[in-house]
C-alpha cells in the first residue's frame, strides 16, 4: 500500500546519502558561505537574497532568525563533524514565536519552506522554536513545508506544541531527530517517510496528528525509528485530526509509556493507525 512511497523515500534516501558523503565539514565548490570567520554572509536570510547559486553552507553558531525558502532546488548545508549524525550539529537555527501572534502555523515557522519551493534539501541543521509550554497553549512551529520532493538529512527538530509542519507534497526525514508533545508531526496533504531517526516526546500528548481529508494516496510512515519518552505523562502515537487520518510505525523501538491505540476522543471520524508489530518490543494497548 506505502510502495510508491516508500520508492521516493528510497531515492531520496540515495541521493541525501551520495550527497551527505562530501557535506559538512567544508562548503561544496560554488556555494554561498554564511557566518563564520569565512562566510561571505552574516545569517541565512540575507544569503538567500543571493540567487548566484541554489546550494547554501552555514558554519557553525546560532542564527538567531526565521528563514523562508521561497526558491526551488534550494539545498542548505550546516557544518558538522560527523555528517551522517545529527548529534555533531554544530548550526543551531533559532526563534520563538507563536502562531498566535503570528498570524498562522505556518507564519510561526522558524523554517518555512514555501509552496512554490520544490526540491529542498536540509542537512545537518538544529532547527528550533523555543516558544515552548506557556500559559497560553499554542502551536509554535519548527519547521514547515509547504512543497514536495523535501529532503531532511540528520536534521533535529525542537519544539513542544506542533513541531513539524509537514503539509504539502512528499517529504523525506533520514537519521533526523523530532521532539515535542502535542501533535508535534502534523499536516494535511503531504505523504511523508521518517527513517532510521529518534523521536522524543516531552509529555503528555499525541505524536502524529494526520490531517487527511480525502481518500487519497497520502500516507505518514514512521520507519525504523526509536520512540521515546523523557519520562513524563502519557503519550500516544497519533490522534485523528481529519476524517481520513493515516499513519503507519513500523519496524520501530516504542519506549515504555508510549501507547498504539488512540482513546476515547468522543468523534466520530474515520481513523487508520496502522502498527507492524515486527520490530516493536514491548507493544502496548
Amino acid at each position: 500500500m506505502v510502495s510508491g512511497l516508500r520508492t521516493l523515500a528510497v531515492l531520496l534516501g540515495l541521493l541525501g546519502s551520495t550527497f551527505v558523503v562530501s557535506a559538512g565539514s567544508y562548503p561544496p565548490s560554488g556555494a554561498i558561505t554564511i557566518g563564520g570567520t569565512d562566510g561571505k554572509y552574516p545569517n541565512i536570510s540575507t544569503a538567500l537574497l543571493d540567487t548566484s547559486s541554489n546550494v547554501y553552507f552555514i558554519y557553525a553558531g546560532t542564527y538567531k532568525e526565521q528563514v523562508y525558502i521561497n526558491r526551488p532546488n534550494i539545498t542548505l548545508i550546516g557544518e558538522s563533524r560527523q555528517s551522517t549524525r545529527f548529534s555533531s550539529n554544530t548550526v543551531h537555527i533559532t526563534n520563538s514565536l507563536p502562531a498566535s501572534q503570528a498570524g498562522s502555523n505556518d507564519l510561526s515557522g522558524t523554517v518555512r519552506v514555501g509552496s512554490v519551493s520544490t526540491g529542498v534539501s536540509l542537512y545537518n541543521l538544529n532547527i528550533s522554536n523555543t516558544y515552548g509550554k506557556p500559559v497560553d497553549q499554542s502551536q509554535a512551529i519548527a519547521l514547515s513545508v509547504q512543497a514536495g520532493q523535501f529532503g531532511a538529512y540528520a536534521v533535529a527538530l525542537k519544539g513542544y506544541q506542533d513541531t513539524l509542519l509537514a503539509n504539502v507534497g512528499t517529504q523525506f526525514y533520514g537519521r533526523s531527530y523530532i521532539n515535542g508533545a502535542v501533535d508535534f508531526i502534523f499536516g494535511q496533504r503531504a505523504s511523508i517517510w521518517i527513517t532510521r531517526s529518534e523521536i522524543e516526546t516531552l509529555g503528555n500528548g499525541y505524536i502524529t496528528a494526520s490531517g487527511r481529508q480525502d481518500n487519497d494516496a497520502n500516507w505518514y510512515v514512521i520507519d525504523r525509528t526509536k520512540v521515546y519518552s523523557n519520562g513524563t505523562g502519557s503519550v500516544y502515537l497519533g490522534r485523528p485530526w481529519r476524517n481520513h487520518a493515516r499513519v503507519v510505525f513500523q519496524n520501530s523501538e516504542l519506549g515504555a509509556n508510549v501507547y498504539v491505540h488512540v482513546p476515547d476522543l468522543k468523534v466520530q471520524r474515520l481513523i487508520t493507525m496502522y502498527l507492524t508489530t515486527s520490530g516493536n518490543p514491548e507493544v502496548k494497548p
